[in-house]
């Protein structure tokens, strides 16, 4: 009867390593952590947008650029700055699963609202990467989107965006 038991409570063990309930705490493993090349204690915050994770979406409306730009604590940096962001190359789904970043997305739209600009990032080393910021002077959000999945079936990415002030 305890060989059974045992058996039993090893096999609900096993068919549970691969579920993950809190996708809350799932995607909080996504968040870049965002700073200046210059300066790397200078850490840029990041909001979090939409997300679609094991099955959950939550889907956001963007803030116009204008009224995220007023209300919040934006950054300032010299035109000649680089940024980096940080992201975990890997993410954990339950306890023996795990999915990878596959692809990353970084578009920046001016003040105005107008011209969305997709910006080439970097790579530099795993999980690192780098942009240049515009040499003109104003006040730009950034919106990154993170893709992950094994081979071609991407079936996570979460959105976070971010702004800076570039001065001359």
């Amino acid at each position: 009867m305890k060989k059974i038991t045992v058996l039993i409570l090893g096999l609900l063990i096993l068919s549970g390593c691969g579920l993950y309930t809190d996708i809350e705490a799932q995607v909080e493993q996504t968040t870049p952590k965002i700073t200046l090349k210059s300066a790397p204690d200078t850490k840029i915050k990041t909001s979090r947008t939409d997300f679609e994770w094991n099955g959950a979406t939550a889907s956001a409306e963007y803030p116009a650029p204008q009224d995220f730009l007023n209300y919040q604590t934006i950054v300032q940096v010299k035109n000649m700055e680089k940024v980096q962001i940080v992201v975990q190359e890997k993410v954990k789904l339950g306890i023996m699963e795990a999915t990878h970043l596959s692809d990353m997305m970084l578009s920046m739209i001016p003040e105005s609202g107008e011209d969305v600009t997709e910006i080439p990032l970097k790579d530099l080393e795993s999980g690192t990467w780098q942009f240049q910021v515009p040499p003109k002077a104003g006040k730009y959000m950034y919106i990154l989107k993170e893709y992950y999945g094994m081979g071609f079936d991407i079936g996570y990415y979460v959105t976070y965006y971010f702004g800076l002030e570039v001065t001359e």
